[in-house]
C-alpha cells in the first residue's frame, strides 16, 4: 500500500467515525478533503475502474441527499475495502 492510499484509508476511517458520533460539521469537512486526495489518486494512478466511477456517484447521491448513513457505509464497506 502506497503512502496516498494509505492517507485515504486514514482518511476514510476518521470520516466514519465522525458521521457515527453524529458530529456532521466535521464529517463534512473531512469528507470534502478526502474527494480533494481521491482526485488526486484517481487523476495520477490511472485506477478508475467502471466499479469505482459507479461507487463515487452513488457517494455524491448520498451527499447530495446529506444522508449521513449511506456515506458512512459507502466510505466504510465499499470505499475503505478498496484500499486495504
Amino acid at each position: 500500500m502506497n503512502n496516498s492510499e494509505t492517507t485515504i484509508k486514514d482518511k476514510i476511517e476518521q470520516i466514519v467515525e465522525y458521521f457515527r458520533a453524529q458530529d456532521e460539521g466535521k464529517a463534512y469537512t473531512a469528507l470534502i478533503e478526502l474527494i480533494d486526495v481521491l482526485m488526486e489518486y484517481y487523476t495520477n494512478e490511472n485506477n478508475q475502474k467502471e466499479s469505482d466511477k459507479e461507487m463515487l456517484r452513488e457517494l455524491l447521491t448520498a451527499m447530495e441527499n446529506r444522508d449521513s448513513v449511506l456515506i458512512a457505509d459507502i466510505l466504510e464497506y465499499e470505499l475503505k475495502e478498496k484500499f486495504q
